[in-house]
């Protein structure tokens, strides 16, 4: 008994990912904070726009994770439970925080590792390392979640991408305007393959003629 709730918790995990509207809205958003960044690079300092564009950082970023969400509910509702039906998953009690610990403590332990070896390479700049790490292990665990592949493409990339703009040698707004905006389009790219994939093997039903 036990092993068939698994494996039906498991199918619905997977049913939640299988459409890559979650990476399409996800891969924007990284787009939209890239090029925060690197329009904060191009204001001058104590200058009024760049001020205005500092305190409006947590705006973007709270205002961003509302619309994805309600973006990725809508696309849903128009586009994946028309075709296949609409399914909710409720995370596990028991399994959610031992993740998120284990999460943290890698994360953290890394971003020292990160800052130890950045005090000898003069050129290191271990902010992009440290936030392709992050958002790596996220799209990794994404992928123990969900069951789909793709993700630890995703993961693999942002990890590479964050350790090669530590080395580049450009500023820091830089470096994460970059870093967002490749892997935004990285997000979109897979998730629009996914969507594409998924529209045509999830035809819309033909309505009754009858009614």
């Amino acid at each position: 008994m036990n092993n068939n709730l698994s494996d039906v918790e498991q199918r619905v995990k997977r049913y939640w990912f299988k459409d890559g509207i979650g990476e399409l809205a996800g891969g924007g958003l990284f787009l939209v904070i890239g090029l925060y960044f690197a329009g904060h690079e191009r204001l001058l300092p104590n200058s009024v726009a760049r001020t205005l564009l500092d305190s409006s950082l947590v705006l973007l970023l709270i205002g961003g994770v509302f619309v994805t969400r309600w973006l990725i509910n809508l696309l849903k509702a128009r586009l994946t439970y028309p075709r296949t039906g609409y399914v909710e998953y409720y995370p596990s009690r028991k399994n959610t925080p031992s993740r998120r610990i284990l999460t943290a403590v890698i994360a953290m332990g890394v971003s020292l590792l990160l800052v130890l070896f950045g005090q000898f390479v003069g050129s290191f700049n271990w902010i992009p390392g440290f936030t392709g790490l992050v958002a790596g292990v996220i799209f990794i665990i994404t992928r123990a979640r969900g069951g789909e592949g793709r993700y630890y493409f995703l993961g693999g990339t942002s990890i590479i991408l964050g350790l090669v703009l530590s080395f580049s040698g450009l500023s820091v707004s830089y470096s994460l305007g970059l870093f967002y905006g490749l892997i935004g389009v990285a997000a979109l790219i897979s998730g629009g393959l996914t969507l594409a994939r998924y529209l045509r093997e999830n035809p819309m039903p033909a309505e009754d003629q009858n009614e």
